[in-house]
């Protein structure tokens, strides 16, 4: 007997699986009723199903977590063989000390690992990931002991999750009839039942599909832009002098609907490097961001967006904002009497390790975000943003990876996937790279891979 027919059979042993007439929670009748939580009292086969977990796990897990509360023990005893650290999500937060919900530690852009003990229409699971990911972890992989094949895994796989079971109903009651444990009609009814109960698709949410239209001029042009290229892409570019940045971007500009400057970085900045700036992205169609993160008082930014040696409002397509000073500094702007104003992208959730964005104070943002009609949308990672304003996403790499400065970088797929995000912005993967005219044409692929315009 092997090993998989050994432990399904002791499942049905220690009663985790049984056979009769039961009324499930739905109300619908089951010849089978499964429940896993008695393998807490069996330390052997706990310890021989966290075996099994253990050859799935993908090599970039960071964290472990259990849905509560049957899989909390089967979480528990992964930990503990593979030495990788455990995060318990609770029911509901607490209302005093802390009030945390995920207990544990980690950091925003950790890959966790999520194990179930049986998946059905997938809700708790739904439930759980979105707490988790509301913390800034990244749901990299889920594992489910047993898949009662009813629906829920396709559901989580139409949202993007990596979701995959050990066992299955069918697989299990294969196992059973082949060696004699269950009689044929026992063994056709569950099949009947499975068939039979089979969830809704209603709960899958449409592919997301970049916007054609939008209220601000700019944002409309950014959208145009990016469906006659079919391209999201943006490039960042923190290169430091002016040939450097023209070079580059005479390199990639077809494949980009928009370049991110950091014009006070550039050591010989000169009036004649935006002219020539300018020129290539008139050719190459694309538009300009000056990611200048204003941060002051009304008052202030005017003066830096209008004044000095750069001069920004009067060659910058869009400007970033930080909403750290209220609502006064987006007033100030939109009340600004000037022939050329640059659309605003406020930074909502920043990318980096250790951000002080957390979820109060993006909450805190939206109360008056949507009131401008100078903002376009906003950088953010887990934040949603309100149609028809647009998700602009940082840190984006077709590695996912980090560096050594608390950048965390996630791929084109999971941010269009799972973050729904509308832009990506993607910094060194191409400015970094000796052929970025190569790079570009592979981050084309990937987003159109996933079918968004």
């Amino acid at each position: 007997m092997n090993n998989t027919s050994s432990f399904l059979k002791s499942l049905v042993d220690i009663e985790c699986v049984k056979f009769g007439d039961f009324t499930l929670k739905s109300g619908k009748k089951s010849p089978i009723y499964i429940d896993l939580r008695n393998i807490i009292s069996y330390p052997k086969i706990l310890a021989e199903l966290s075996v099994f977990f253990e050859k799935h796990i993908s090599k970039e897990i960071q964290r472990i977590c259990g849905v509560p509360y049957a899989a909390l023990p089967m979480a528990t005893a992964v930990s503990m063989n593979t030495n990788l650290p455990m995060l318990i999500k609770r029911k509901e937060a607490k209302n005093y000390g802390t009030k945390k919900i995920v207990e544990g530690e980690f950091k925003k852009g950790d890959k966790v690992l999520l194990i179930e003990d049986v998946i059905t229409s997938g809700e708790s699971l739904l439930e759980t990931i979105n707490e988790l990911e509301s913390e800034g972890l990244v749901i990299a992989q889920i594992l489910v002991v047993l898949d009662r094949e009813q629906g829920g895994s396709d559901r989580l796989k139409a949202k993007g999750y990596q979701v995959q079971s050990l066992f299955t109903i069918s697989s299990l009651i294969k196992i059973l009839f082949d060696e004699g444990k269950i009689e044929e009609k026992l063994y056709q009814d569950v099949l009947n039942f499975i068939h039979d109960s089979q969830i809704t698709t209603e709960f899958v949410k449409p592919k997301k599909k970049l916007s054609k239209i939008h209220p601000n001029k700019i944002g409309q042009q950014l959208l145009d832009i990016a469906h006659i290229k079919k391209s999201n892409l943006i490039a960042s570019v923190d290169l430091t002098t002016c040939n450097e940045v023209l070079d580059f971007l005479s390199k990639v500009g077809n494949g980009i609907c928009a370049v991110k400057l950091h014009v006070d970085i550039i050591t010989d900045f000169s009036p004649e490097f935006i002219t020539e700036l300018k020129s290539i992205a008139q050719q190459h169609n694309f538009l300009i961001i000056e990611d200048r993160k204003f941060a002051d008082i009304g008052s202030t930014q005017l003066l830096q967006l209008s004044k000095g040696i750069y001069a920004i409002a009067s060659w910058a397509d869009m400007v970033t904002i930080h909403l750290i000073a209220g609502e006064a500094s987006l007033k100030a702007i939109q009340d600004w009497d000037t022939e050329k104003k640059p659309g605003l992208i406020p930074i909502i959730e920043m990318s980096s390790q250790g951000t002080l964005t957390d979820k109060q104070y993006m909450e805190n943002c939206k109360k008056f975000l949507y009131k401008y009609k100078d903002v376009i949308g906003g950088v953010c990672q887990t934040f949603e943003m309100d149609s028809p304003f647009l998700k602009f996403t940082p840190g984006v790499n077709l590695a996912s990876k980090g560096d050594d400065k608390g950048q965390q970088y996630n791929t084109p797929e999971f941010v269009i996937e799972k973050l729904h995000s509308d832009f990506l912005i993607i910094g060194r993967g191409l400015y970094a790279s000796t052929q970025p005219e190569i790079e570009i044409e592979k981050y084309l692929t990937a987003v159109r891979n996933c079918d968004i315009f």
